[in-house]
């Protein structure tokens, strides 16, 4: 196996830079948006749920959290008005989440940016470059996955 001899071009560094940078932007762009004290961790929780809805289970296995990470920012996005829990109708045991009117326009928002974000992405490396980042992006993460391992 090669030995990374460019540390510019390290992985772990390459993906810690990444997501500070499009944090950055979200952050920037959604700043007038979003109630001041939106953290943009919540972003994976809030952006899963969806405009069905999800159940605390499926969130919890959707994004790979533990249950108690999982009521923690629910319980903060509904002190924001973004969100609201429910029974769920075919599962009395079953806790749903959904996007409050607020939510759904926040929701709505992020979805436009991330539209936007990838267009130009797409301008900067081409459709088969990007399309072949993010395929390798799920390849590696379901391989981590498969392993049972996190880094």
């Amino acid at each position: 196996m090669e030995k990374v001899k460019d540390h510019e071009r390290l992985i772990f560094k390459l993906l810690y830079i990444l997501k500070r940078h499009t944090d950055k932007a979200a952050a920037d762009y959604l700043g007038t948006l979003m109630p001041g004290d939106f953290n943009i961790t919540f972003m994976p929780y809030f952006m899963s749920i969806g405009s069905d809805g999800i159940s605390n289970h499926d969130l919890v296995q959707k994004i790979m959290v533990t249950k108690q990470a999982v009521s923690k920012t629910v319980k903060e996005l509904e002190r924001l008005g973004l969100v609201y829990t429910g029974k769920s109708e075919s599962d009395a045991r079953s806790i749903m989440i959904f996007l409050t009117e607020e939510g759904k326009r926040l929701h709505a928002a992020v979805a436009q940016m991330a539209d936007t974000a990838t267009e130009e992405y797409i301008k900067l490396i081409g459709a088969k470059k990007y399309e072949q980042f993010i395929d390798t992006c799920i390849k590696i993460s379901e391989w981590h996955e498969n392993q049972g391992k996190t880094l």
